[in-house]
């Protein structure tokens, strides 16, 4: 029997906790990598002296690392993670994509943003910021001078997102299982998304009551059955 692994990735300025709601169904004999990119998990300049260049090294060096030991590798990956995934979908090695909230354009709704920034200003004057928000992988700090170093970061992420939107609209093929949910109410993935990715060879749905983070709960169940299927 082959020897598998499922290599999770989260996004930029995510955390690897937000892939709880899958790890549970991975069965027993099945591997996990649950990456922790570099600047994620600790604080607003931890954050900011991390590159893009460093996260892609960081996810060459795990594949290289795992392919040495398994012989198939699945990656499931949310938001910047994907962009990773699929710039990499042709290699060999890996197998299969479970992918979540595919940025391939991006947009801003103000609404929940500032209720995010209300829920961290919240949790640091409470003392309690590691509780603020389980998917988000930086410290909330109230010195927000220094949230100007995430600009080179999140020009980068936006390099990295046109350069993957033109693979899917040169005719990407994955020739591959790949399985993608994308979420209508996305306050920072543009629906058009959705529309590049059918262009693809991948299985793509549309949650209709989830956001980029969180997940209506009969949406969420959509996302569970098809990860065990996606297994295998």
């Amino acid at each position: 029997m082959d020897k598998k692994v499922i290599l999770f990735i989260h996004g930029i300025a995510g955390h690897p906790n937000q892939f709880r709601m899958l790890t549970g169904s991975v069965p027993v004999g099945t591997e996990m990598c649950v990456m922790l990119l570099k600047g994620h998990g600790g604080s607003v300049d931890d954050f900011s002296r991390a590159t893009m260049e460093d996260w892609q090294n960081q996810v060459d060096e795990a594949i290289e690392r795992l392919k040495k030991e398994f012989d198939e590798i699945y990656v499931a990956a949310h938001s910047m993670g994907t962009l990773f995934a699929l710039q990499r979908a042709d290699r060999p090695e890996i197998k299969k994509l479970f992918l979540l909230a595919v940025p391939l354009k991006v947009r801003f709704k103000p609404l929940p943003f500032f209720s995010k920034t209300k829920n961290m200003l919240s949790a640091v004057l409470q003392k309690n910021g590691a509780d603020f928000d389980p998917c988000y992988g930086i410290e909330a700090d109230l010195r927000f001078w220094k949230y100007l170093g995430w600009i080179p970061n999140y020009l980068s992420l936006l390099r990295e997102i046109k350069k993957t939107r033109e693979m899917v609209r040169n005719g990407m093929k994955l020739n591959k299982k790949c399985t993608v949910f994308q979420s209508l109410k996305d306050e920072m993935v543009h629906p058009v998304s959705f529309e590049y990715l059918q262009e693809t060879d991948a299985e793509v749905t549309m949650l209709e009551n989830s956001t980029h983070y969180e997940y209506g709960a009969e949406d969420l169940e959509k996302i569970k059955t098809a990860f065990k299927l996606w297994l295998g």
